[in-house]
């Protein structure tokens, strides 16, 4: 038995630490499955990156909702909420760099920017929509209720 041979395949010898760079755009990142541009590179699976611009948009999902026509209300309500997936998406990334970052002033300072943009679309959202969250429900348009419920089910087109 040739014990070198079977010590070769075990492991990955070093990981390279990753090192601040150039981020894409939060609608890109959420694409690239990344907010570090450094970091998008090709899977065995895909053809190509977003940074070449290789890879499909996100399509909405079908349905019973994508068949009928939208109204204007049902669009600027999904906008909204698909940049505020967008923001947190690059929140989260940011959050797993600053784990083992935690020094880096540059994270630091977009990652405030980015809780900052966060926290005023979720607040934008609830006053003209219903809350997302139980920290939005002071944000709600004519707070006479607890407007909890004001938000469509899943089930009924909701998308939370």
């Amino acid at each position: 038995m040739d014990v070198n041979r079977d010590k070769k395949h075990l492991a990955i010898a070093g990981v390279p630490c990753q090192t601040w760079g150039d981020l894409y755009p939060d609608g890109q990142a959420m694409k690239a499955g990344t907010v570090f541009e450094d970091l998008d590179m090709p899977f065995f699976v895909t053809e190509g990156t977003v940074k070449a611009g290789i890879l499909p948009g996100l399509q909405p999902a079908g349905g019973m909702a994508a068949a009928r026509m939208r109204t204007r209300e049902e669009e600027e309500r999904d906008q909204l909420l698909q940049q505020i997936c967008e923001v947190s998406f690059a929140l989260d990334d940011l959050t797993l760099y600053l784990d083992t970052h935690p020094q880096e002033q540059e994270a630091l300072k977009v990652y405030t920017e980015k809780n900052r943009e966060r926290k005023a679309l979720k607040k934008k959202f609830a006053e003209k929509f219903y809350p997302l969250t139980r920290d939005c429900m002071a944000e709600c348009s004519g707070c006479e209720a607890f407007c909890w419920q004001e938000a469509p089910c899943p089930w009924e087109g909701g998308c939370i």
